[in-house]
C-alpha cells in the first residue's frame, strides 16, 4: 500500500512541476517549453520515486535475520526475536 501512496504522491509530485516549468519558462519567453517541462518531470518523478523508495529501505531489517515465534515452553510463554 505504501508503494502506491508514494508512486500517487510521484504522478501528482510530476504534474504541478510539469506545469510551474511550463509557466515558468512561458515568462521566459523559450521555444520548445513543452519538451523542457516534460523532461523535467519526468526526472522530477524518478527522483522522487527513487529518494523515498530509497528512505523506506533504509529502516527495514536485514534479510538474513530468521524470526523465532513466541512459544509455549512448560507452561511459560517464550519470547519470540530474530537471530542470526
Amino acid at each position: 500500500m505504501r508503494r502506491y501512496l508514494i508512486i500517487l504522491l510521484a504522478i501528482i509530485f510530476s504534474i504541478g512541476l510539469f506545469f510551474l516549468t511550463k509557466y515558468i519558462l512561458n515568462k521566459l519567453t523559450k521555444n520548445n517549453q513543452i519538451f523542457y517541462s516534460t523532461l523535467v518531470s519526468i526526472v522530477g518523478f524518478c527522483v522522487f520515486v527513487l529518494s523515498c523508495f530509497t528512505y523506506l529501505e533504509l529502516d527495514s531489517f536485514d534479510p538474513s535475520y530468521s524470526y523465532q515465534p513466541p512459544s509455549i515452553i512448560d507452561g511459560k510463554v517464550k519470547d519470540g526475536n530474530f537471530s542470526k
